[in-house]
């Protein structure tokens, strides 16, 4: 159900206008009107502070993704309130690294252990209570859509985490979600453009994928931009896997995969880990292995096993941007044991840094925490947060923005990160006439 609002965009009648609107004198086409001077969403608490909610899985398969997400939340949390980081930095000057808008920032982190039901159990209460000024995070397809779905509802912002899923920018949009990461159309054709030019000849393509939102959705899309590109490239089909699966020899009859030459492994966080060490068990070695969204916590899990593998990651430290090397110098300050003890800083804690900064930065220029306030800032703007230069596309709450294509190595005395940067594609995103943007009504 939806109206339209004052300045003419699409809004809908949620839970809480509808309250407002029962509560006080307005009435229901009233309450579609609130813009940025209502109260609809939570703000300063009272006692000199506001809360942010990170949802992320701190247990489970997709835990080690959590736990980095976690990491990239508290550490910009600590620079708003304290200094530090690109907080300090020129492009951030609204911020004063003494809090945002007067207010301590104070965090919440709740497990969602990648289920929708136990997002929803920890997250409604809270929302109930006005607690939350913003929400953070998430991985699963179903937490980011059960979040998208809360976020709707009681008009609070909420900002993706370590998903790609395309819905969310889709037909699945809200007017209160944004995406700092590429959605998985750009991922797709980032990834494919990069494997077509160091791959060279026939290949006979494979999809081991997650029998679930994100996994569903790679696969498509992946599909789907391989058919439309004229590649020597013969798909063979795929097999789903149950998230969680730790024995693929039992999933996989192995003679489906007798003469395949390019297997995509579409899975996340200890199911990549696992369907990586069944491929290097039990394929050719002349097979190649790809895992689309490959992060460091898969890396630094697999070791040396990690090499070879392709993928695309959220952040790297040799983007080349002065922020790259602001965020990557700060999380080894906060989270190394020495500064001689190099620790790679992984793309799903820049991911959450950078909304959680972007968000504060959008209220502070807003000069309130309400969700019509913070889309006006959003809507449109350019930034930076260390993956070169951004923008906050309007039609889709999309940010548009580099893709870093990335290839597992072994490590020597020398290198540190067991990740190699490859590539940096731009332009690779859809617009807003294609899928799945234009499926998308804000």
């Amino acid at each position: 159900m939806t109206t339209e609002d004052c300045d003419g965009r699409r809004s809908r009648v949620t839970r809480r206008r509808m309250l407002e609107s029962v509560g006080g004198a307005g009435t229901l086409a009233l309450a579609g009107c609130l813009g940025s001077d209502s109260t609809s969403t939570a703000t300063s608490s009272g006692d000199g502070s506001v809360t942010i909610a990170l949802t992320a899985p701190e247990t489970g398969h997709y835990a080690p993704v959590g736990e980095h997400e976690r990491d990239g939340f508290e550490l910009a949390v600590r620079h708003l309130n304290e200094g530090g980081g690109i907080v300090d930095d020129a492009e951030y000057s609204s911020l004063s690294g003494d809090g945002v808008l007067g207010s301590t920032v104070e965090t919440a982190v709740l497990d969602t252990e990648a289920s929708s039901a136990t997002t929803e159990s920890k997250v409604r209460p809270r929302l109930d209570g006005d607690e939350f000024a913003a929400l953070f995070g998430g991985v699963a397809g179903s937490v980011v859509q059960t979040n998208r779905d809360l976020a709707d509802e009681y008009e609070t912002p909420y900002f993706v985490g370590s998903s790609t899923v395309d819905a969310l920018t889709g037909s699945g949009c809200s007017p209160h979600v944004y995406r700092h990461l590429f959605n998985s159309t750009t991922l797709a054709r980032s990834l494919v453009s990069e494997l077509a030019s160091d791959i060279t000849g026939q290949q006979s393509t494979f999809h081991v994928y997650a029998d679930a939102p994100e996994g569903n959705d790679l696969f498509q899309s992946i599909s789907d931009v391989v058919s439309r590109r004229d590649l020597p490239w013969r798909p063979t089909g795929g097999i789903a896997v149950r998230p969680g699966t730790t024995n693929f020899e039992s999933a996989i009859n192995e003679g489906t995969l007798s003469d395949v030459t390019l297997v995509f492994l579409d899975v996340f966080g200890l199911d990549a880990v696992n369907a990586i060490q069944w491929a290097r068990d039990t394929l050719s070695e002349d097979t190649t292995v790809v895992v689309p969204y490959l992060t460091q916590s898969i890396a630094d899990l697999l070791g040396d096993r990690v090499a070879g593998i392709y993928g695309t990651t959220g952040w790297h430290e040799d983007l080349g941007t002065p922020l790259a090397g602001t965020f990557g110098e700060a999380y080894q300050r906060e989270y190394g044991r020495s500064d001689s003890d190099a620790l790679v800083a992984p793309g799903p804690a820049q991911t959450v840094y950078a909304q959680v900064v972007l968000f504060a930065h959008a209220a502070e220029r807003a000069g309130s925490f309400d969700a019509a306030a913070i889309r006006t800032e959003l809507e449109g703007l350019g930034y930076a947060a260390g993956a070169g230069t951004q923008e906050m596309r309007a039609c889709d709450h999309q940010s548009i923005r580099s893709v870093p294509i990335v290839r597992g190595r072994a490590q020597t005395e020398s290198i540190d990160n067991n990740l190699e940067l490859r590539a940096v594609k731009r332009g690779m995103e859809p617009g807003c006439e294609e899928p799945p943007a234009s499926s998308c009504d804000l």
